[in-house]
């Protein structure tokens, strides 16, 4: 799979290119990864969905659409649709005097979480593997001035 990218002569020193040839990349690994080895998520946005209410459980649905780069009336369907099948409750409250509708991990949501969690473990171990803390903090580094430089020249809003 890996060879695709050297399909068109001189792109494989085209930084731009790299990076969204890998974001690509990633996008679909995702997919074929939950759709082999994760049950009960239809998409990878419901993974990270749970993923995300896991860490914070008092994220909204504002903030998980910024992570998705969805707009919040499409994460207010994806979240629907979680709750419909078992795996989020959603619970009207209330935040700085405004009504919104608060996200929890049901059991079963939980459940597919832990299981997820674990087959994702198994990337995250093998990437630990082959790059030192140093490495993988260098690159992230990299990747955020990479975008701090693309918005000098525009200024991407996260929906």
């Amino acid at each position: 799979m890996e060879q695709n990218a050297k399909m068109i002569p001189n792109l494989d020193a085209n930084l731009a290119f790299q990076i969204d040839y890998t974001a690509n990349y990633n996008k679909s690994f995702r997919r074929e990864f939950q759709s082999q080895f994760i049950d009960g998520c239809g998409t990878p946005d419901e993974f990270t969905i749970l993923y995300a209410l896991h860490l914070n459980p008092d994220i909204s649905q504002s903030e998980l659409a910024k992570i998705l780069f969805k707009g919040k009336a499409h994460v207010g369907k994806i979240l629907n649709d979680m709750e419909e099948r078992g795996l989020i409750k959603r619970i009207a409250d209330t935040r700085d005097n405004i009504i919104i509708k608060r996200n929890e991990i049901t059991p079963k949501g939980e459940e597919v979480f832990v299981k997820g969690n674990i087959q994702f473990s198994k990337v995250r171990n093998k990437i630990l593997e082959e790059y030192t803390q140093d490495e993988l903090l260098q690159f992230i580094k990299y990747l955020t001035k990479y975008r701090e430089i693309l918005s000098t020249f525009v200024d991407v809003k996260l929906k």
